[in-house]
């Protein structure tokens, strides 16, 4: 499998598990979130669950189809930039909001499990893997 055909697919494996969790969590923990973001003086977009759940899985997609491109046909420097740019998306994912909305609900806020385990080192790895140059054959 290619450089760029892995980095793809793990890049949409992440993202997926990734809202699916924060998706899931948000429905259950609501009531929790809105609280805390009141604690904090933190105003701003509070949707209904299935709101929320139909906007992640637009990014899902949206994303998705970007690191799918991406990952596919000839290679390109727009194509390798955009497999940078989505490991860059989820890597400052993990540091803003999660890591922040974990500490101030003082251990689990919606997607920091697979913010941490999942995307934070995928994101590194998928990094790391387009920077070392394209292997003959």
């Amino acid at each position: 499998m290619g450089r760029r055909r892995g980095a793809g697919l793990a890049l949409i494996a992440a993202l997926a598990l990734h809202n699916l969790e924060e998706g899931l969590a948000y429905a259950l923990l609501r009531g929790q979130v809105e609280a805390m973001l009141d604690a904090y003086g933190l105003v701003g977009w509070r949707p209904e669950p299935a709101v929320f759940a139909l906007a992640l899985t637009f990014l899902t997609l949206a994303i998705g189809a970007l690191a799918a491109w991406a990952a596919t046909g000839v290679s390109t420097a727009a194509k390798i930039l955009a497999l940078r740019a989505v490991a860059v998306l989820l890597l400052v994912n993990v540091l803003a909001p999660h890591l922040p909305a974990a500490w101030a609900f003082g251990g689990y806020a919606p997607g920091v499990v697979t913010a941490v385990l999942v995307n934070l080192p995928v994101s590194i790895w998928v990094l790391l893997r387009l920077r070392q140059p394209a292997q003959p054959g």
